[in-house]
């Protein structure tokens, strides 16, 4: 039996409800922006750099904490042209539509250590995680969950595998929204009236999955409080 959809999704996006400045907020500002019928490049790469700040992927040890906004240009370039996306029917979902995600993943993987390899002069093996691919993805166009730790631990906690971007893991995830879609249609009702922002499928199961993660890690002796 999975958790209850609304209890954990609800739970994650109260914050936002308590805290009108939240940092997850920058997801709203990021993914609004990419639906707008003008997009300015700049703007947009601001967008994404300060969203992905907020989320994690700007500290410590990564190749981004060394670049500024424009390092994004390109992808944000190339994730304009694939707006389609933001669209998706996923429960009439393609399986080449799901290739299609696949491949924007690996492209945006394989773009960064091609022209952001190179800190302070030097070239080094930058390591591109699935965790920055799915979330500049799901930042602008919201038809993937992040896999980050917590949402990994979720998936992995209700049985669900592969827990990585590939076509049989997104499967997975349409398979199960699929299942549970009139629970989904519930919970997006009430969080989309209150946020005036349309919430996607796959942005509720991240965050649904995600908060399973996060509960299941403040059961252990030493929790980690970030999402990363």
């Amino acid at each position: 039996m999975h958790p209850d959809l609304a209890d954990k999704i609800t739970s994650f996006h109260g914050q936002l409800q308590e805290d009108k400045h939240h940092r997850y907020m920058s997801w709203e500002h990021c993914y609004s922006y990419f639906k707008e019928d003008q997009i300015d490049v700049d703007k947009a790469g601001l967008h994404m750099a300060f969203y992905l700040a907020s989320w994690g992927m700007y500290r410590g040890s990564s190749f981004l904490l060394w670049k500024d906004y424009l390092i994004h240009k390109e992808v944000v370039e190339h994730l304009i042209t694939k707006r389609h996306l933001q669209n998706i029917d996923f429960t009439n979902i393609k399986d080449e539509t799901i290739d299609e995600i696949v491949r924007l993943c690996k492209w945006i993987k394989d773009w960064y250590p091609k022209n952001a390899g190179k800190i302070n002069g030097t070239d080094r093996g930058i390591n591109v995680t699935d965790t920055l691919v799915t979330k500049i993805v799901l930042g602008a166009l919201g038809c993937i969950p992040a896999y980050d730790r917590y949402f990994i631990v979720g998936l992995r906690s209700q049985g669900i595998n592969p827990c990585r971007p590939s076509f049989v893991g997104i499967k997975k995830l349409v398979s199960f929204y699929e299942e549970n879609k009139n629970r989904f249609d519930a919970v997006s009702f009430e969080i989309n009236t209150d946020s005036k922002i349309f919430y996607p499928p796959m942005k509720l199961i991240d965050m649904y999955f995600w908060q399973i993660g996060f509960d299941e890690d403040q059961k252990s002796p030493n929790p980690v409080f970030e999402r990363d």
